[in-house]
């Protein structure tokens, strides 16, 4: 009851804060979405008022901190406060080889097994659209998701800003990976997903066993010797994991893109990391007390909880995208809040809380890019050191080319520099022409075609 109440002062607090946080019109405007003029009033609408209006006051009065001026004060007038309803997409009820259907593609589902016994769920999209035959016979392209995320991911767009399609379009053979516990992989040889047993991993395990079992898949299927590798944040962690372990791995890769590749974590802004990294182990600790299994998955009460009210109407859906950008970096221009139905249908897909915890414990770890700690003696009984031993980046030879937003708070352009200076055969590294382009926009920026997936496309080889 005493964390149930702490929890109920806290909810109208955060709502406060996030107000506050949105209601600055040159970056957030959450409740400014020009493209609609709601109408009408409603018990809801008047408590926004209410809030404003002591807001208002709070800015009047305050020195510093969340103050703003005149013109960048919450505007009451109803048009901010918009409750239109958001266009229904029932692809936000598909599954990803749903979504390629509906979409007019041919697609493929297979499971992989990984060494230590993960069914992982491969899917893939071998040909053009509408076409039936000749399917398989382009090259290669494996994409991999990154953290909470699946192969719907790449499939959210509209097809023709959507890079999976795009690939396809251009004569492809495109994959999507599901890595381990996410809600397409959660089937195992031996353990059962309710048991804890199962959930004893982090993107070390995805980087040591599902991806060299992945691309060993592909490649046999495709009788390719070697494939395209594009990876969005923890997908890209993944890869320089398995060739850091496997280094043999890098002559099965060609070249690869790097989305946000999250390495070192040092310089990571986003509020929820610095916040939890003084205490990522006790919080790692209530949380497999309370027998957290899948972290944020989508049949979470929390995930469900977040699907209604986040596609209830465009303020609600714009207070969401907010949120969403307090841990990622605004982009308000780049995301429109038209696809959070779709956007919440899929995602989050779910992981092991000790994969959320690596990630802040390799903010903790400052410059560099480690394994999962398990604390001293942890530590040394599985590494044989007292710290754990980061991965040798000098490793990862193969071609890369490293894409980074200006305004990514999870992976900053500083940790993308430090990343650089370490793999051994950097192409180029390309910070995305958008001062507003955030750690999410690389999968659902509605201008990524012209800031990132044409220059991917030109530097990709034929995909014959």
């Amino acid at each position: 009851m005493v964390v149930m109440s702490r929890i109920s002062v806290l909810v109208p607090v955060i709502f406060v804060l996030c107000l506050c946080f949105v209601s600055q019109p040159t970056n957030c405007s959450v409740l400014n979405e020009t493209s609609y003029l709601g109408k009408g009033t409603s018990i809801f609408h008047h408590k926004l008022h209410e809030v404003a209006n002591v807001i208002s006051k709070v800015h009047q009065h305050l020195s510093g901190g969340c103050v703003f001026s005149k013109e960048k004060q919450l505007k009451l007038d109803d048009k901010f406060i918009n409750l239109t309803a958001l266009p229904y997409d029932y692809e936000g009820t598909m599954n990803s080889v749903q979504i390629i259907v509906n979409r007019g593609y041919p697609v493929a589902s297979y499971s992989v097994t990984t060494e230590d016994g993960y069914i992982l769920e491969v899917h893939r999209i071998p040909g053009k659209k509408g076409q039936t035959s000749d399917l398989g016979t382009g090259k290669p392209v494996f994409l991999q998701h990154g953290l909470l995320c699946s192969s719907a991911d790449w499939l959210i767009s509209p097809s023709d800003r959507s890079l999976a399609f795009i690939l396809a379009d251009r004569g492809y053979d495109v994959w999507l990976g599901n890595a381990r516990g996410n809600i397409y992989s959660r089937k195992h040889k031996t353990l059962n997903q309710n048991k804890d047993a199962y959930w004893n991993f982090s993107w070390d395990e995805m980087g040591k066993f599902d991806i060299p079992a992945v691309l060993d898949f592909i490649l046999s299927k495709t009788k390719r010797d070697k494939l395209i590798y594009i990876g969005h944040s923890m997908g890209c962690s993944m890869l320089f994991v398995a060739i850091s372990t496997f280094p043999q791995l890098a002559s099965k890769i060609e070249m690869m893109f790097a989305f946000a590749p999250a390495t070192s974590l040092a310089r990571a802004t986003s509020p929820v990391i610095r916040t939890a990294g003084p205490f990522i182990k006790h919080l790692e600790f209530i949380l497999k007390l309370l027998r957290t299994r899948a972290f944020l998955s989508q049949e979470s009460s929390l995930v469900y909880t977040q699907r209604q009210f986040c596609s209830k109407n465009v303020a609600w859906a714009s207070l969401c995208r907010n949120l969403l950008f307090l841990i990622v970096g605004d982009d308000t221009h780049n995301l429109d809040v038209e696809m959070l139905p779709v956007i919440n249908g899929n995602a989050p897909a779910g992981t092991s809380v000790r994969t959320i915890a690596q990630f802040v414990m390799n903010h903790n770890s400052g410059a560099t890019f480690i394994p999962y700690n398990f604390g001293l003696l942890g530590n040394y009984l599985r590494y044989g050191k007292f710290r754990p031993p980061p991965y040798d980046l000098s490793k990862v030879t193969i071609p890369v080319y490293l894409f980074y937003g200006q305004n990514d708070r999870l992976v900053v352009p500083e940790d993308v520099r430090w990343l650089a200076d370490r793999l051994p055969n950097v192409k180029e590294s390309i910070m995305v022409d958008d001062k507003s382009y955030n750690h999410a926009s690389f999968l659902w920026g509605k201008n990524n075609n012209r800031l990132v997936y044409d220059r991917v496309i030109s530097l990709l080889p034929s995909p014959a």
